[in-house]
Order: C-alpha cells, then structure tokens, then sequence
C-alpha cells in the first residue's frame, strides 16, 4: 500500500507531504509545550496570590483588635511552608515578611520565620513577570517597612521612602499597567500626606480612576482601593480647608461601606466635622441619627459612646441657645461607658476624655477643668507619639483644644490653639522642606514624556524598514525633539502659571500664607524699617449670620479691592485665615502705615449698599502694627501683631495698634 502511493505520487508531492508531517509532528510538540508552560504560570501566579493575601493578613489584621492572634498568624506561617520554600516567590515573600516582622512585632510576638539572605533583583523581576500590579504593592510594602526598620524618625523615614516609591512609580509606567500605576501612586501619596497634602491630593485623583474596589480573593493589590483613596481625599480636603469637596468624598465612604455592610459610627467623623465647619447643622444631626442607628444595630459599646460624641461636636459648634443645656444633659453621666476602648488602629480622638473635658468647661471648676485639659492633651500627645502619621492628630487636637477653651470662655487660650492649628495645617514641618522641594515632576508630565518618547521610537522603526536613509532618518529625528522640547515648554509655562494662581485667593486676591511668606523672607531681612500688620474684621460672624455667606464674601472680596488699590507693588497682601489678613509694608514707618490703614478703614466703612442683600450697614476693622527692623522670626513678629490687634479689639473693635517691635519686646520682659 505504501509502496503504491509513493510510485502514485510525484516525488516533488511526496517531498512536501514529509515537510508538512514534519512541521504538523513539531506543532504537536509546541502545543503540548506551550501548555505545560500555561499551566505552570497559573500554578505561578496562584501561588503569588496565595502568598500575598498571606503579606496583607499579616499588614492589617496581626493584634488589631477585631484581627488575629499571634498564635493565628503562628498556624498561617507554618501551614504556607514559606520557610521551606527557596523558590524566587519564596524567597520574596520571606524577605518581605522580615521586614513587616521588624516592624510589627514585640518582645512577645514574633513570626517564626528565618532569612538567610535576602531576595535578590532577578527575583523581583520573576514575580514582575506573573503580576504586575501585585508586583508594585508588594514591593511597595517592601519599602515601607524597610525604611520604618532603617529609620525610626519619620523625617529620616521619609528621606528613603519618596524617592523609592517615586522610581517605583515610574517603573510601573513603563509598564502601562493603569491599576499598577495608581498603586505607586497611592503609596506615594501616604507618604506625601506627611509633608504636602496638594502633593498627596495631586497623586491620590491621578490615581482614584483607576483603583479597584477591595477584593478579599486579591487582597495584596486591592488593600489600597477606592473607598480608602475617597477616605484620605477628604481628610486631604479637610487639611486645605475644602470642606465641601471633603463631604463629596466622606459621603462616597459612607454609602460603600453601607453597600458592603461594614458601616461603623467612626465613618461618620468625617463628614460632621466637615458639615459642622460649612455650619449646615440640620445635615449634621441627619448624619449623627445614622451613625446612632449603626451603633445600635451592630450593638457596640464603643460605637455607641462616639456616636453620643459626634452629637456633642454638633452642639459644641453650633453654639446656640440651649445648646449648652443639652451638651450638660449628655455629658454629666458617662460612668456606664468607663473601660471602654475605642479601636487603636484607628486614629480616634480620646472621646471619653474628650467629653469628659467638654462637661467641666461648663459645669467645672478652675481647677477641674484644668486638670481634666491637661489629661486630654497628654492623650492627644501620646497617640501623637505612636503614630507614623502625627499631623492629623496634632491637627485635631489643637481644633478641640480651642472649642474647649471656647465653650469655657477662655478666648485668648482658644484663639492660641486656633493660630497653632492653623500654622501646623499651612506649614510643612520644617525637617521635612528638603523633601517637599523635591524635583520630581507630575505624573501627567511624566506621561505626556513616556509618549512623546514611544512615539519617537515607533517613528524610528517605520523610517528604518521603510527609508534606510541615515539623513532622512536624522532629520525625522530633530523635528520630533523639536516638537517634543515645545510641548515640554508649553507644559513647563501651564504648569508655572497653574502654580502662580494657586497661590491666590479667588476671593480676595490676596496670596494665601505660604506664598506670603515666601513673597517677604528677603525683604524683612533687609535692614529697611518696614511693617507687618494683623487686620481682623470686626463681627464678621455676625455679618455671615444675619446677612448669610454669600453677603459676607462680597465684604471679603470688597475689603480686598479696596487694599489692593491703596497698596504699592512691593507691599504684599495676605489672607492669614477666615477674615484675619496679613499685610507687609516694604519701607514704610508705623505713622504711614498707620495712616494708610485709617486711609483703608474710612473707604471700607463708606460702602453701605450691598448687591446681595437690600440691607445697609457698613464693614470694619481692628489692627495690629508691628514696626521691623532686619528683624527675621516672622513668627514672633506675628504673635506682636496678634497681641496688639487683641488689644486694639479689646478697646472696643476698630481701633489700629502700632508699636516698633523692640518698644514691643522691651514692654513685654
């Protein structure tokens, strides 16, 4: 039979029915390969995941009060073989375990784990390979507890932790990996929030698109998600004094944590804090009536008492008649709620020392209230201490510090804590400047470069296939740089006068505190006599009540016309905070300044007619004027101004109080 159909068969035909027996034996042979292969990556990339939901149990869930016990964290190890395991996966999740073991253990728990050496770059690069996006947060866990073991000082943290979660950033870009990217980016902005919360903003919304919602079956990858980049959005908002955007992003936190069943009474904070300070208090007590229906579903002792705390926040900021009755009536009893520990891996306000404090402010007394504010700021100071990220605590409490005060009638201690407030929420801490001038660009511009750069290589391929000719190709090769240097130019000039306008206050037109101080550092440092001067608008509240906000913005925006036109350009003009401003003088002695501040005040008061409201009345100020000589403690100078305009308003508001700063010194030795 075969002998037949070869003689049948002309040679040149029989010739290419061996070839293609050959080739289809051969494509047998790669299928099968091909699929042993397939199936190994699975088992790879399986593998990973298993190992890195083990990374992000052991994270988030190792002696947190509602996690597991060292014994259970214990059993996870030993049950994953993880010490026996030397392959490039093993050796990576060991020396990552390591480091998180540094870290998060004590005297009295640790994993029972030994690193011999750790994983090297080729074993980073395997697991790239397998998954990107779980690549990027586990080495992004890498590096964090890396420098937290290196370095304990947060500053020193940060030094090491930016610049390598800023390549890291970058490597996930050449990948093209989005959800890989936005991880970088959302390790990057915690770190950030310490030093620049508008460069943590920046790096959060870049992300926020792209984040995935949490996923228990990839826990690594998801563990940062889009409620938690909502959730930091609005403490971010908050910090810069945006609390509208703030509730936007609370509001997203609560409905998801609502649709997946995790909702507490702490997830309320956010959003009455935020409603408390746009005073939209009717939505404040709605809030407060859900967080109360949460603590009474899940039946929680702890949630109930921060849930009777958020009531009292309400209260405490509205202010007004019989409010204080009702502050007594919730506050006079807490001793059912002694012993009761809110969870520590939240960062909460000391509540119970905090209501506490809140009834002897007003039952109190001298002594009782002293000693209870005492108790309350060591609290504050402590969870401060054990914190990686101080400056939300630090924020709240000089916030609840000054409302105390407040409540007591204390109003010089108050109006202190609200300055020590509003300098830690406008300043960058100043061990940590060298890490905020950081010349490290957008991610937009970083993308707009990535681009313009493939594009230039995918012309190079086309012009050497197509061309072969090494003039052409040149030539290729210059426009596109040239195009490319313009749009770097256009880019580089858009984002110069995007950052020269955010400098400035839209209302107003006055540069906001950090520009101001930037603006007049050289200047006061001259040996030119000058002057700094605190301006506050006299019952301003009361403007805002009566007419509404809409009537005391335009008075904002009006007392900024008018100084803005009496000024020279080497003067510079400052919204300090809600209606205080600050003003320097370049060369002028205290009798000019203060005769062009009587100059300001008789034009401010002269404008009765308000296109928002039919009423008539007239706006006014009290000032502070402090006469500088090569003085350079802007800080000090400003605490002068503060105490005179204090003075000048004590007198009966409208006043200007002018001093040369060492008269000012010399009277208060």
């Amino acid at each position: 039979m075969n002998k037949c159909f070869s003689c049948a068969v002309p040679p040149f035909c029989y010739y290419f029915f061996q070839k293609a027996l050959t080739c289809l034996f051969a494509l047998l042979i790669t299928l099968t390969s091909v699929n042993a292969v397939a199936n190994n990556v699975l088992s790879e990339e399986e593998k990973f995941r298993q190992l890195g939901n083990l990374v992000n149990t052991i994270m988030y869930m190792w002696n947190s009060p509602s996690g597991l016990s060292d014994d259970e964290i214990t059993k996870l190890i030993l049950a994953s073989e993880i010490q026996q395991d030397s392959s490039e996966i093993g050796k990576v999740i060991k020396t990552v375990l390591y480091h998180l073991d540094g870290s998060l253990s004590t005297s009295d728990s640790k994993i029972p784990l030994d690193l011999a050496e750790e994983a090297s770059p080729a074993d980073w690069a395997y697991l790239k390979n397998i998954n990107v996006s779980r690549y990027i947060a586990l080495k992004a866990v890498f590096i964090m507890y890396k420098t937290a073991n290196a370095h304990l000082d947060t500053g020193e943290r940060l030094e090491y932790s930016i610049p390598l979660l800023y390549s890291l950033k970058q490597e996930a870009l050449k990948t093209s990996d989005h959800h890989a990217v936005a991880i970088a980016s959302i390790w990057l902005a915690m770190e950030y929030s310490e030093i620049n919360q508008m460069k943590a903003v920046v790096e959060i919304e870049y992300a926020l698109p792209f984040l995935k919602h949490i996923d228990l079956e990839n826990g690594l990858e998801t563990s940062l998600n889009k409620r938690m980049a909502h959730s930091w959005l609005a403490d971010a908002y908050t910090t810069l004094n945006d609390y509208s955007r703030a509730v936007t992003h609370q509001q997203f936190v609560i409905e998801d944590s609502k649709e997946h069943d995790i909702a507490t009474s702490y997830v309320y904070i956010g959003v009455i804090n935020s409603l408390n300070h746009l005073q939209r208090f009717d939505d404040a007590f709605t809030m407060v009536d859900e967080a109360e229906q949460v603590s009474i579903k899940k039946q929680s002792a702890p949630q109930t008492l921060f849930s009777l705390w958020l009531k009292v926040s309400v209260f405490l900021h509205r202010d007004e008649p019989n409010d204080r009755e009702q502050i007594i009536a919730l506050t006079e009893n807490l001793s059912h709620f002694e012993g009761i520990a809110l969870p520590t891996n939240i960062n909460l306000l000391p509540v119970l020392s905090a209501l506490k404090t809140t009834y002897l402010a007003l039952e109190g007394s001298d002594a009782e209230f002293k000693k209870a504010m005492d108790t309350l700021t060591s609290d504050f100071n402590s969870q401060a201490k054990h914190s990686s990220y101080s400056t939300s605590i630090l924020l709240s409490k000089h916030a609840h510090l000054s409302d105390l005060y407040r409540l007591r009638g204390d109003f010089k201690n108050a109006l202190l804590h609200q300055h020590e407030y509003d300098f830690i929420r406008s300043q960058p801490n100043g061990s940590y400047a060298h890490l905020d001038e950081l010349n490290i660009d957008s991610a937009l511009q970083r993308d707009i470069t990535i681009n313009i750069l493939q594009e230039m290589a995918r012309l190079k391929d086309k012009q050497n296939l197509k061309l072969k000719a090494d003039r052409f190709q040149a030539l290729s090769f210059a426009l596109v740089a040239v195009m490319s240097t313009f749009l770097l130019f256009w880019f580089w000039r858009r984002q110069r006068s995007r950052a020269k306008a955010s400098e400035i206050d839209d209302l107003t037109g006055a540069l906001f505190r950090r520009a101001m101080f930037k603006e007049i550092a050289k200047p006061m440092s001259n040996k030119i006599a000058s002057c700094l001067v605190l301006i506050d608008l006299d019952h301003f509240k009361q403007i805002n009540d009566r007419y509404g906000h809409v009537v005391g913005d335009e008075v904002l925006t009006k007392f900024g016309q008018v100084v803005r036109q009496r000024i020279r350009k080497t003067d510079k003009f400052c919204r300090y905070g809600g209606e205080e401003f600050l003003l320097y003088l370049h060369d002028t002695t205290e009798e000019n300044a203060n005769a062009l501040l009587e100059d300001i005040k008789i034009s401010l008061e002269s404008h009765q007619n308000w296109s928002n409201t039919e009423a008539t009345f007239s706006a006014s100020f009290s000032a502070g004027v402090i006469q500088v000589k090569g003085e350079r403690n802007i800080n000090k100078i400003i605490k002068a101004c503060d105490n005179l305009l204090y003075r000048a308003k004590s007198t009966g508001r409208g006043k200007i109080e002018t001093m040369s700063f060492t008269a000012y010194l010399n009277e208060n030795i």
